[in-house]
């Protein structure tokens, strides 16, 4: 089963499985909220630029453990938070000057988002809405890598000083 809130994106992994002889279906729904039935999932896999989209974590998350069964695993790859700090400066990597670590929201001005507004969340708060909802999270890594690079692009915060992603791997406790 995937969800995703994009009907491209789920035609996209439709017809990706169906190319790969997957027998998986794609719902378009978002999260929390999905119309699925509670402990349907073995994992839930969380990326590539979905939590800037979330307005509550809590919910995301508590809808995440509804979804999973006893010791099924959520599964985060990520934009690291610090990601919209970094100017995409080729000489030196600097922090924008009109982006802060602890603000809310920003508007996006790069592509493909021109001008979507996009929440601002750090990674305790991530891990923290996790842990809430009754996961136990079993790894956290940050890298140096992004998970995206636009075309053409070449920026100085991507060359190994900076983080740029994460990885979360989180079980749902045993319920008792």
């Amino acid at each position: 089963m995937g969800v995703d809130f994009s009907e491209v994106a789920a035609a996209a992994a439709r017809r990706r499985a169906r190319e790969l002889g997957v027998d998986c279906r794609y719902v378009v729904a978002e999260l929390p909220g999905a119309p699925l039935r509670d402990g349907c999932a073995d994992l839930v896999y969380t990326g590539k630029g979905a939590l800037i989209w979330l307005s509550d974590l809590t919910a995301w998350a508590g809808d995440v453990a509804r979804l999973l069964k006893p010791s099924g695993h959520l599964f985060v790859h990520e934009a690291h938070p610090m990601v919209p700090l970094w100017t995409w400066d080729e000489d030196e990597p600097r922090v924008r000057p009109d982006r802060g670590y602890f603000d809310r929201d920003h508007v996006n001005d790069t592509f493909p988002a021109n001008g979507a507004v996009e929440r601002q969340v750090t990674l305790a708060e991530i891990v923290m809405a996790v842990l809430s909802a009754g996961l136990e999270i079993l790894h956290l890594s940050e890298h140096p890598e992004p998970f995206w690079r636009p075309d053409g692009v070449e920026a100085a915060a991507w060359r190994g000083r900076l983080p740029n992603s994460f990885a979360l791997l989180a079980r749902l406790e045993t319920r008792a």
